[in-house]
């Protein structure tokens, strides 16, 4: 164990400087550890140089040459000296997500402690090409092979960040799920989960905007949809009930594209929203853009999920993922800020049924785009941090007083004491950092890790598996893909 944690941040992204940079800079306090290095592309520099002199963070930078496939060489040579001079042994990966797979590849050759961003890989074009599609399942593979190789020599952290995880609602939920598992020896029998981001994006940004993009043959289920291929894969699982666990599944989707979108809403329709000034910012007409548009990622998926033991359909799992739904945005000009910026709004709903015995239903809406500043009636719905759990109990066959139970987020930042000025996910994403500064310095147990690279294999099934059914249905195959 090396006293002080060095680290070299891999992506100075609008994640990193919400997240990364500001809670690794607090943690100071509590950790010995430091940053001795921030790399990203050079076109980024000068925002970049901003930034940290905007925040006072006294960081080494590297700034190099977009790549695709494998780090160019003169680049890993470069890497490697940094490590070996500065006695690095940590790395967090917050590069666009195309290249998480050979970053994570390089700090697993130097056997250094990883904290990666979600999700764990995605291909180019893996919304129109096969190989790239399968090739999802085949990066993590290759990761958990390469991963366990050293471990009976060096144990390490090779951390995914995916904050639901983390998050005590789910924690709550999993817990009452485990609870009627025991008293019943009942599964989970079906899940429908929802996510909606809110991402209005115009048409001709999709062309430009390289920030959780489309013009790359990968989409929403590349962004924020893996955190729910992962945590539905949490919740259905949590029973622990091993004899009655699937022994395949199957996975159709159904995907939305920009070609779809713009048909949704023409060029003629902008113009009614926002008259000439749309003429302004558009840059191509739909003729032009459905040319572009071809294998472009996808907006909005739908998946649905069979759980299968002895070729026997034991659970339906529907999993809907979307940029187009519910936004505040009202103007033509993107905001700097397109992560939390820009009119996003987030509305997430889970239904988990455990057969006749228990229905829990988690409601998360927000109406508001600005989420900087938080307060205690920002748990309500509409608020940044509303979070509602209402469980439905059999009490004729489990006991208790109620059949429902209400519990709200203001009841959990209570019990656990949370900041009310904060949103919930960043209180969650610093509990993932600092469960990976803790696992360095000798305080978690490997058995207790959360969100270890060797927990994520049915997440990675299923997203890979959408991809895949996608494509053999625009063939005009079978797109149920068995796995």
């Amino acid at each position: 164990m090396k006293s002080v944690i060095r680290i070299i941040l891999i992506g100075i992204g609008p994640h990193s400087k919400r997240v990364y940079l500001p809670v690794l800079t607090n943690l100071r306090k509590k950790f010995k550890v430091e940053i001795l290095l921030a790399v990203d592309v050079k076109s980024e520099e000068k925002k970049i140089r901003h930034h940290f002199e905007k925040n006072d963070y006294k960081v080494n930078t590297l700034f190099i040459d977009p790549f695709t496939g494998q780090i160019p060489e003169t680049l890993k040579a470069e890497l490697d000296q940094f490590v070996n001079d500065n006695d690095i042994n940590a790395v967090i990966i917050a590069t666009e997500p195309s290249v998480h797979h050979v970053y994570a590849e390089w700090a697993l050759g130097l056997k250094l402690h990883i904290l990666m961003d979600k999700p764990i890989s995605t291909r180019e074009n893996a919304v129109s090409d096969l190989e790239q599609a399968h090739g999802i399942l085949a990066d993590y593979q290759n990761l958990l092979k390469l991963y366990n190789d050293f471990q009976s020599e060096k144990s390490t952290i090779f951390s995914v960040n995916v904050q639901r995880r983390y998050h005590p609602g789910f924690q709550c939920v999993m817990e009452k799920i485990k609870e009627v598992g025991e008293a019943t020896n009942c599964p989970v029998t079906a899940i429908n989960s929802s996510h909606n981001d809110g991402q209005w994006r115009l048409p001709s940004e999709m062309v430009s905007q390289d920030y959780h993009s489309y013009n790359k043959g990968h989409g929403k289920m590349s962004h924020s949809g893996y955190h729910l291929f992962d945590i539905v894969s949490q919740l259905y699982h949590c029973t622990g009930i091993t004899d009655k666990a699937p022994d395949h599944m199957e996975v159709i989707s159904s995907l939305i594209q920009p070609d779809g979108f713009i048909t949704q809403m023409n060029e003629q329709d902008y113009l009614t929203y926002f008259e000439s000034d749309y003429k302004d910012v558009k840059t191509y007409d739909d003729q032009q853009l459905s040319e572009i548009f071809q294998n472009y990622g996808e907006i909005d998926a739908t998946i649905m999920v069979r759980m299968l033991k002895d070729k026997k359909n034991i659970a339906n799992i529907t999993i809907n993922l979307l940029h187009n739904s519910f936004s505040r945005r009202s103007w033509v000009i993107p905001d700097a800020d397109l992560y939390k910026g820009n009119g996003r709004v987030k509305h997430e709903y889970h239904n988990i049924q455990q057969g006749p015995f228990q229905s829990i239903q988690i409601h998360s809406y927000q109406a508001k785009d600005k989420h900087q500043y938080n307060s205690r009636k920002d748990h309500k719905p509409g608020g940044n941090n509303h979070f509602d759990i209402y469980i439905f109990r059999n009490i004729g066959m489990l006991g208790g007083e109620h059949p429902l139970e209400v519990i709200t987020m203001k009841d959990l930042s209570a019990k656990h004491n949370l900041d009310d000025s904060r949103l919930l996910t960043e209180q969650a994403k610093t509990a993932v950092v600092e469960e990976f500064l803790n696992f360095i310095h000798g305080h978690v147990d490997k058995k207790d890790l959360v969100s270890n690279i060797d927990s994520h294999l049915d997440g990675v099934k299923m997203m890979s598996a959408s991809y895949v059914s996608h494509i053999n249905h625009k063939a005009g195959k079978n797109p149920v893909v068995n796995i």
